[in-house]
């Protein structure tokens, strides 16, 4: 389980980098940046605390946050090879959560596949 963990936050932190670049990049820079030293979480932290950096993405953009985080939910489910459905209530933490239980189940099934072979 260890190695789809440390692929899942690869995959996460590359669509995280994705997602803010519609900022452009020197703002996408600045706002890792701002989220390290106002909110605590450093770029690297960000797929073990993901709650946080919704949190200061929310605080930052305010309604606007949506926004960016479907774009980073998008980019992920799209590295993941997931079909990406568009929920209106969703923050970005529900999108990684059902991305994170999609790709456990998917290792469940291989590692059930490989002990059946």
């Amino acid at each position: 389980m260890a190695a789809i963990g440390g692929f899942f936050s690869q995959v996460l932190l590359g669509s995280v980098d994705d997602g803010l670049l519609v900022l452009g990049e020197r703002a996408r820079y600045a706002l890792y940046y701002h989220i390290e030293k106002s909110y605590l979480v450093k770029r690297e932290q960000i797929p073990d605390r993901i709650a946080e950096f919704h949190e200061a993405l929310e605080k930052i953009f305010h309604d606007g946050c949506r926004v960016v985080e479907k774009l980073i939910a998008r980019s992920l489910y799209q590295k993941l090879a997931l079909s990406f459905e568009e929920h209106k209530e969703w923050t970005l933490v529900d999108y990684v959560n059902a991305a994170k239980d999609h790709a456990s189940n998917s290792e469940r099934v291989l590692r059930v596949g490989v002990e059946l072979n």
